[in-house]
């Protein structure tokens, strides 16, 4: 988490208690000079002028002159934090500690939230947690103990303090987003959307944020409408992490509406133009909109940038070779892919589909058997993607196990009704079973979504 406001109340607090009990705070084993305090006077007028770059040379030049003054490592230290120079505010304020410096919560209080920054959790734990021994009800002091936890992966730990927290401070905008991460690492997504939902009610600091962790909510909660907006508006408020385009490229693919998904995925690339998986999801969504050609250089591109997980570009270099008829260099992209991953079920099946093709079919059944254990084992760790039981039941087809094809087609219509290439296969299916009044009820949901499809299936059993 970068630097946020919610800091700043802790920073203007200090600065009014600081300055007032400055006399204070000198060690009293070793009096600076008076040359040393005219320095840090100095360093105190620029410091109240938030010129922190001179506060820190005339503070900087009193520890020179006596090194042992806790009062001005303490003030260089947080002329450091204000130029973002962390590494050096620590040591300042490390030294400030062991000269003594009084209160020395007072360094507890800020230099927690650096450790913090520096991602070394415990020692901010260590320091807030001294803190909050002398100020047990301070609300902020406790939102960055929530948070330290929540960062060390104790969720349920940290989400209690968070309910402490809005107890105390029922208006604080930010404290429901904190909770929204937290809950989004629960699996509770259920909770993480009403969270995320008060976050953005309450327009918190970290609003772009706040509306990712909601539509993400909303597409766990298969409130997948309700995503679609939640997303575009985290979009639209900032650039986003890449989980955002790839999230709401994946809903448009599963409602079919797949000129978006490539839009989105392109969309990303332009933030994001040398990851390899955006270029992967593209191709697998050229391929779903029939644009083989397209697919074929996005797979490339995906294989160019995923040395180490190329198999996802070869897949998807295999299917739009496939679907593009070039079935020889489909031959070529799926071996390449199982060489990587032997059990990939999409592989095998585009293997066994491209020898079938290629006049060769005493080599496909062996793959074909292959892709329906790969596949039965993909669509169980992904019971929400269509294309993944689509696959299935092609594999299952192509084995003639017609029955288990057909409860395949009819899952991945369930998924996303709009899958034309599911219903035309279903509906064929049905033609070879004779049952034409189901192949009937697929030509008619096709016309009412993809004409082409319908005629496609008109063909077919014609």
């Amino acid at each position: 988490m970068t630097r946020k406001i919610f800091l700043g109340s802790i920073i203007y607090f200090l600065l009014l208690m600081f300055f007032a009990a400055s006399a204070e705070t000198v060690n009293a084993q070793k009096k600076p000079s008076d040359k040393a305090k005219k320095e840090a006077q100095l360093g105190d007028r620029f410091f109240k002028q938030k010129d922190y770059r001179n506060a820190v040379n005339k503070y900087g030049a009193a520890v020179t002159l006596s090194p042992v003054y806790a009062y001005a490592h303490f003030w260089k230290g947080y002329s450091h934090y204000y130029l973002n120079e962390f590494d050096e505010a620590i040591t300042d304020f490390n030294l400030a500690s062991e000269q003594g410096y009084k209160p020395e919560k007072e360094i507890y209080k800020v230099r927690w939230y650096l450790h913090y920054e520096k991602k070394n959790y415990d020692a901010a734990l260590k320091d807030v947690r001294e803190a909050l021994k002398l100020e047990p009800t301070n609300s902020l002091l406790n939102l960055g103990l929530a948070n330290i936890l929540r960062e060390q992966g104790s969720y349920a730990e940290a989400l209690e303090i968070y309910k402490k927290v809005v107890q105390a401070e029922p208006n604080n905008p930010d404290v429901p987003y904190f909770m929204a991460l937290a809950y989004s690492k629960t699996g509770d997504a259920k909770a993480q959307e009403t969270a995320a939902a008060e976050a953005v009610q309450r327009n918190s600091h970290y609003i772009g944020e706040s509306f990712y962790l909601l539509g993400d909510a909303l597409q766990k909660n298969k409130k997948y409408n309700e995503a679609i907006p939640a997303y575009e508006r985290a979009l639209g408020i900032k650039a986003q992490s890449i989980d955002v385009y790839i999230n709401l490229a994946d809903i448009y693919r599963s409602q079919n509406n797949n000129d978006k998904a490539i839009a989105t995925a392109k969309k990303a690339l332009i933030s994001y133009p040398n990851n390899g998986e955006l270029f992967a999801n593209l191709s697998w969504y050229y391929s779903l909109a029939e644009r083989y050609p397209e697919a074929v250089t996005a797979a490339q591109n995906a294989i160019r940038l995923l040395p180490k997980q190329q198999v996802d570009g070869y897949r998807y270099l295999c299917r739009a070779y496939n679907d593009s008829k070039n079935h020889s260099q489909a031959i070529f992209a799926c071996n390449e892919a199982l060489k990587i991953s032997p059990n990939d079920g999409e592989a095998n099946f585009h293997l066994g589909r491209a020898y079938d093709k290629t006049n060769k079919p005493n080599l496909a059944p062996k793959f074909y058997d292959k892709a329906v254990v790969g596949l039965v084992e993909y669509t169980q760790k992904n019971p929400e993607v269509s294309d993944g039981f689509y696959l299935l039941g092609s594999a299952y087809f192509a084995q003639n196990q017609k029955d288990k094809a057909i409860d395949a087609f009819k899952k991945s219509i369930q998924l996303n009704p709009n899958f034309g290439r599911a219903r035309v296969n279903l509906g064929y299916i049905y033609f070879l079973n004779k049952n034409m009044t189901a192949a009937r009820e697929q030509y008619d949901a096709l016309l009412k979504i993809d004409k082409t499809k319908a005629e496609e299936l008109k063909q077919l059993i014609s």
